[in-house]
């Protein structure tokens, strides 16, 4: 029996996947396209599309403006922005009293809210294991996606013209640390299950790597939980430094401004990624900045000394001692260096774009690459392939260091890049359609 020959299959269902999905929605509803334009499947490895599930800590909030949700900068009218949510679920008025951000328990379900009513052509459970070409008349006509249901264990296979990779970015592990994950060691990613298996019985030493945002909320959150136990804090810069929140620094993550990114060459956009960073990267709010250097100032009064800032230092040596880890911490600039004995190290080490995602390996020979060994993406996030080779991949995300910080993996602009992928897909259907019609002519 012959596959099914999708328009559109989605790679991953998370953040970037529901705003494609909701751009072909809305497209729908609100701009006359047909119903059922485009057959599409999205294929999710999780069992559900739960926002951050691991680092859904009380009392934080995103780091956001929550206009920047799935559809508000594309399209305010739209039924599935975050101020609709709101208003379905009887808190506008409620939200409005608290001001500024929303917390991450609330995004996160109106993430969840938003997935329910657009995931009808979603399978979840489901893991990516390729794509590969498929051939006709010695070119590549389509691409088939080998994927694996998590639940019954068997591998499923599925065809499309075109291919959007929503996949994501992958945790970034310090290379000393790659062979020894386990329990004990962890990526922030996996903070809640791993802190679920601790006794809280008895007195650990945490060691949290990391200066952003999420290091610090751990820090926070292991200090109230465990009022007991040493918390050291490895941190390579001078301090917990506060994002750059400037009105005019922050126009990086403005649509003219990933434009202008985009057309600088390689080497220009490398030196800007650079001074952009602090506005998204090893940095925090105030308000955790405030709390934990209060919470240490505090517990100094009090004789506990238990929470370290280690300042300008890295981790450059770890040895297995009986129940626990000795590290050795050396500073950056004078060399000097100390050993401390910890059992728990969680990595707030960020993540990483991959510079071919795994899945896509099957069609190397297929893409276009820089003399680096980029991928090379357009404009509207199409990736650049040979002549012959006809379906279209997109990547919603990893485009980084293309597109600039502001439109790589946050909700700045998933709303927009969505919007340009639908466009430009299209854009490719409307040619489809007239090549076929002057087919029948002829």
């Amino acid at each position: 029996m012959k596959n099914k020959v999708y328009d559109i299959i989605g790679l991953g269902f998370g953040p970037a996947g529901i705003a494609l999905a909701t751009a072909i929605k809305d497209d729908e509803e609100l701009n006359g396209a047909p119903i059922g334009k485009w057959s599409t499947m999205f294929l999710e490895k999780q069992l559900n599309s739960d926002w951050q599930p691991e680092m859904l800590l009380p009392n934080t909030d995103i780091q956001h403006h929550f206009f920047r949700d799935f559809a508000t900068p594309r399209n305010p009218r739209s039924r599935f922005t975050f101020a609709n949510y709101l208003k379905e679920k009887d808190r506008i008025f409620s939200f409005g009293l608290i001001g500024g951000n929303p917390g991450r328990i609330e995004w996160s379900d109106y993430v969840r809210w938003v997935a329910e009513q657009v995931s009808e052509n979603t399978l979840y459970s489901s893991e990516i294991l390729s794509v590969e070409p498929i051939y006709e008349s010695g070119q590549v006509d389509r691409v088939k996606v080998l994927a694996k249901d998590l639940i019954s264990n068997q591998n499923k296979e599925f065809e499309a013209k075109n291919i959007v990779l929503s996949t994501g970015r992958r945790a970034n592990v310090p290379p000393l640390f790659q062979d020894q994950l386990c329990s004990d060691i962890f990526h922030s990613s996996k903070f809640k299950s791993n802190m679920k298996k601790l006794d809280k019985e008895k007195n650990h030493t945490f060691t949290v790597v990391g200066s952003g945002q999420n290091a610090i909320e751990i820090i926070l959150k292991i200090s109230e939980e465990y009022p007991d136990s040493k918390i050291y804090s490895i941190n390579r810069n001078t301090g917990f430094r506060q994002y750059d929140l400037g009105h005019f620094s922050n126009e990086v993550f403005f649509p003219k401004f990933t434009s202008y990114y985009y057309s600088l060459p390689k080497s220009g956009r490398m030196n800007l990624l650079k001074e952009m960073a602090f506005t998204n990267y090893s940095s925090v709010d105030a308000d955790v900045s405030h709390a934990l250097y209060w919470k240490v100032y505090e517990e100094n009064i009090l004789g506990k000394n238990r929470i370290h800032v280690t300042k300008c230092s890295e981790i450059t040596g770890v040895k297995r001692d009986n129940d626990g880890y000795r590290l050795n911490i050396t500073d950056k600039y004078s060399s000097s260096s100390q050993e401390i004995y910890t059992d728990k190290i969680i990595l707030c080490t960020g993540f990483k774009e991959e510079k071919l995602p795994y899945m896509l390996e099957p069609l190397r020979s297929h893409l276009l690459t820089d003399e680096e060994g980029d991928l090379v993406v357009t404009r509207n996030y199409q990736l650049e392939t040979r002549e012959d080779f006809l379906p279209n991949i997109f990547v919603n995300g990893l485009t980084e260091k293309t597109h600039g910080i502001g439109d790589s993996a946050s909700f700045t602009m998933m709303a927009v890049k969505a919007q340009k992928i639908l466009d430009k897909l299209n854009k490719i259907h409307e040619g489809e359609s007239y090549m076929l019609k002057e087919t029948i002519k002829k």
